[in-house]
């Protein structure tokens, strides 16, 4: 499928009822060949906008109650969910499964991963500024990270924090890294990433060859945000999501899957006193989900409506899992939701406030947060002793299945969390394997 460079969007309520508000989305524009950041960013200038990036990201989970303990009620919520939406797919009465056991499927067709590379660039971008940083250092963190690449058995890798001043060094810092995964594996891989925007940071992917092949990739780099204020100047998404198409074909039979990956890094915490809000930008956030979730049910309908293809969102929200940005891209909440005349209102750490029964069918489920095995599991991020759930996979409930453990196992994931070698990154690598 050929994507298209632009997409205008006037009045598109995503199949649900909003508030009474029509939504807007305009302008998708490829974003190719813009230089929008003039200067290259130094280890110590890096250094010190990634601890302001993360300040205070992992805030006290004792208001609105314990963070584990809504995990678990939410995972609960959402597997009832999931099963609402999966309800008319499901065999018939009288129709018998076979017992679980062997999975009929095989091994795991397709292994994705996502990976915040804590400001990872070439050596010289790294070690500016910072004489601390050795090569044999630069070679360390390489040998983490391909560490974690092969405990998850990736074969597709989303990344984030890719750091460069041009388009070519971030793709030449990830040759490194895909570089030193070969040496180790014999596999081939192909690399790309979208321009880089704030900070010179930019989002990535590295795709095993002999697993998919790319057929197409586009940032969204000219995404005009819903407003949560009707008077306040348009916002785009501070580091453009970056989509990439793939087709896969089955380890155990001819069949070949479309796979649309969309990697994400939503606004930080950092300079959070400049936010006239007082929320640490967690308004910014709402709009980048709201705006995130519209594109990919226009640009994705068949995922939405059939298991036919298969859609996978991933990354970086810098938000925990039960505050606003988190449940306005999974849909349960929308931007409208907050508005003037809306239900809800934001306590002071981002958590939704809202009258009873207000909130609507999810759209897209965590595979993470959501799996038994997963829920209880502390975060993907500390900061200061604090954990919190910055990183994500989520999926449509009709690509769900491919990600069951087994043939049998509907809402127990095939996916998990890899948080060593601690020195790859602070945050922890999170996968999910599907099947088919």
């Amino acid at each position: 499928m050929e994507l298209q460079p632009t997409i205008s969007v006037l009045e598109h309520r995503a199949g649900r009822v909003r508030a009474g508000a029509v939504l807007t989305i305009v302008a998708l524009l490829l974003c190719v060949g813009l230089s929008l950041c003039a200067s290259p960013v130094g280890a110590e200038d890096a250094k010190q906008a990634h601890a302001d990036e993360h300040e205070g990201e992992s805030s006290a989970h004792s208001e609105e109650g314990s963070s584990e303990g809504s995990g678990v009620a939410a995972a609960s919520e959402e597997k009832k969910e999931v099963a609402a939406a999966q309800k008319k797919k499901r065999p018939a009465k009288g129709v018998s499964l076979p017992p679980p056991g062997g999975d009929p499927r095989g091994a795991a067709d397709l292994v994705i991963c996502s990976q915040n590379l804590k400001l990872f660039g070439m050596f010289d971008t790294m070690s500016r500024g910072n004489p601390a940083f050795t090569r044999q250092k630069y070679a360390q963190k390489l040998d983490d990270l391909v560490s974690r690449f092969t405990a998850a058995k990736c074969d597709v890798v989303a990344v984030q924090e890719v750091i460069g001043k041009t388009l070519a060094d971030g793709e030449a810092a990830l040759n490194q890294l895909a570089g030193r995964w070969r040496e180790r594996s014999n596999r081939v891989f192909s690399v790309m990433t979208a321009p880089p925007t704030e900070g010179s940071m930019t989002n990535g992917f590295l795709v095993a060859l002999d697993r998919a092949s790319v057929l197409q990739s586009l940032p969204y780099g000219r995404v005009q945000l819903p407003k949560i204020w009707s008077r306040q100047k348009p916002r785009l998404f501070s580091r453009p999501p970056f989509e990439v198409q793939l087709s896969v074909k089955s380890r155990d039979s001819d069949i070949v899957k479309a796979i649309s990956l969309v990697n994400f890094h939503f606004k930080s915490k950092r300079g959070a006193k400049d936010d006239p809000t007082g929320l640490e930008w967690e308004t910014y956030r709402m709009e980048m989900s709201e705006g995130l979730r519209r594109v990919l049910e226009l640009r994705h309908k068949d995922a939405f409506a059939s298991g036919e293809s298969i859609l996978v969102a991933l990354g970086d929200r810098n938000s925990n899992f039960d505050v606003a940005s988190a449940r306005i891209l999974e849909g349960s909440l929308s931007l409208d939701s907050f508005g003037e005349k809306g239900p809800c209102r934001l306590s002071k750490r981002g958590v939704p406030l809202c009258i009873h029964d207000s909130e609507m069918p999810r759209r897209l489920f965590s595979v993470l947060t959501s799996n038994v095995a997963v829920k209880t599991y502390p975060g993907t991020f500390s900061y200061k002793g604090e954990y919190s759930w910055l990183d994500d996979i989520i999926m449509p409930a009709e690509s769900l299945r491919y990600a069951w453990q087994s043939a049998y196992s509907e809402g127990e994931y095939a996916s998990g969390v890899v948080a060593a070698p601690e020195g790859a990154s602070d945050h922890s690598l999170v996968y999910v394997a599907l099947n088919w």
